[in-house]
């Protein structure tokens, strides 16, 4: 089930929901008292209540223990806590009572197929909402239970419990699975965690699954055993990629786009991903013009520090972004000019469409192919500002593709980071002799920019900060 602490919760609700009409709510209200007095008319000789008690086990008094020092995440139906270098899944109602716990999973069960009348057009979350509505009604007057175990029950009933859930978690930016392991997540305090009570059995493997081939293009099978689908979930966008055999052993990954609003650059240097002086440096090269390439492996913060450096653009500029699939943040919300473009195939052909409508800086995205660097290439011969990320693990491996694609000279003079995860490990820039390591040494007036806006927890914030600095800092370059 995903999470085996609950097992004999489950057995005593299987058995127990088919007598609900005869016991009413209160075998999941009131279960202690209500198989109590079942046993005892039992004992009487009443047949129905004799059945009741050969079918149905009696309600568990045990609540399943997770001993935290620290909650991680609270994601209102549950939460993730940490006991030294441990970290657990914790539903609401584990901390209420064993009562709590039955009413959760027997109240889950009986909303399930509930949905409004206009279901088609709803989302996921509309569903948990109205099913939260649902129960309160069920309810009436009887407040012996919070709001945050109602939520739970209605978010029970959906597969999104237990493991997309962790996707509406403010601090949660990627979850991670694979058929027969336990979870893992990225969390922007706290690292990659391995969350040690959730496994992604068969069963919770099928939950996912059924969620992407609700989308139009989620078919997953022998053809397409790999699919990637966005859906907004909650107040976050989430990008969920399945895959089976025969390319995988059953997984996901589920990336949670809505974070990297929450990321800006003064919160990767108070995480230790990049020092000040490193930030104000690339600030200061973005203003130079320097073309800057961001490398590192999947996952390592790539698009993330992108994103944070795009927020310290000038408001004059007129920023294009070309992506295969959109994940830096539409910056035009915010007030910038800028014109995000998803394009799937190769993209010299879009730089040179774009190269008409005069851009002052370009966000590539990521490198994958040797189209998308014959358009870097093209991007940054043509004068523009130019950044993108692409993979590799060091500067032999990435020298090494770029040979192999023939377009080694598209390197030369690039700023070039190389990440591990989440930090900035070194800074080089290719020249006519190999790689040359850089120290960072910005100017006063970037250093000063950077370290006012430290107190800032969002690049919405950055952006309106520093609208007014900008055009002052490019007449003094």
């Amino acid at each position: 089930m995903g999470l085996n602490e609950e097992n004999s919760y489950h057995r005593f609700v299987n058995a127990a929901i088919k007598w609900v009409k005869e016991f009413s709510l209160d075998l999941f209200l009131s279960p202690y008292q209500t198989y109590d007095k079942a046993r005892l008319l039992a004992a009487f000789g009443s047949k129905k209540h004799i059945a009741f008690v050969k079918e149905v086990p009696y309600p568990p008094l045990k609540t399943p223990k997770i001993h935290f020092d620290e909650i991680i995440e609270d994601l209102g139906c549950a939460m993730l806590g940490m006991n030294g270098k441990r970290t657990y899944f914790i539903p609401k109602s584990w901390i209420c009572g064993s009562r709590s716990v039955i009413f959760a999973i027997g109240l889950s069960r009986l909303m399930e197929g509930v949905y409004p009348e206009d279901s088609l057009e709803i989302d996921l979350w509309d569903v948990i909402s109205f099913r939260k509505k649902q129960i309160k009604k069920v309810l009436g007057s009887n407040k012996i239970l919070g709001d945050d175990v109602i939520l739970e029950a209605a978010v029970r009933s959906t597969k999104a419990w237990p493991i997309l859930i962790l996707a509406t978690g403010k601090d949660i930016t990627e979850i991670y699975g694979l058929e027969d392991s336990p979870v893992y997540i990225d969390h922007i305090e706290a690292g990659r965690v391995e969350i040690s009570n959730l496994v992604l059995d068969k069963r919770e493997f099928e939950k996912i699954r059924t969620i992407v081939e609700l989308h139009p293009y989620g078919s997953l099978n022998l053809n397409q055993p790999t699919v990637k689908v966005e859906f907004t979930f909650r107040d976050s966008k989430i990008r969920l990629g399945v895959d089976i055999p025969p390319i995988s052993k059953p997984s996901f990954d589920a990336r949670n786009l809505s974070a990297l609003p929450r990321l800006p650059m003064s919160r990767l240097i108070a995480l230790g991903t990049i020092s000040e002086s490193l930030a104000a440096y690339l600030v200061q090269a973005m203003y130079e013009r320097q073309p800057i390439m961001i490398v590192g492996r999947t996952g390592v913060g790539k698009t993330t520090l992108a994103n944070s450096l795009l927020a310290y653009s000038a408001k004059e500029w007129r920023i294009i972004s070309i992506e295969e699939v959109r994940e830096i943040e539409d910056f035009s919300r915010y007030g910038l000019k800028h014109h995000p473009y998803v394009f799937p195939g190769e993209r010299e052909s879009v730089v040179t469409t774009f190269l008409h409508r005069n851009p002052d800086l370009v966000f590539l995205g990521e490198i994958l192919t040797e189209e998308h660097a014959k358009a870097f290439a093209l991007a940054k011969e043509s004068g523009f500002r130019v950044i993108a990320t692409t993979h590799a693990k060091d500067p032999v491996s990435l020298e090494r593709k770029w040979f192999r694609w023939g377009m080694k000279d598209a390197l030369m003079g690039c700023l070039t980071l190389f990440m591990e995860f989440r930090v900035v490990e070194k800074l080089y820039r290719y020249k006519d002799s190999g790689w040359e390591e850089v120290k960072p040494k910005p100017s006063e007036r970037f250093l000063s920019m950077i370290r006012s806006l430290l107190n800032l927890k969002t690049n919405e914030e950055v952006i309106k900060r520093i609208k007014g600095a900008t055009s002052w800092i490019e007449s003094k370059l």
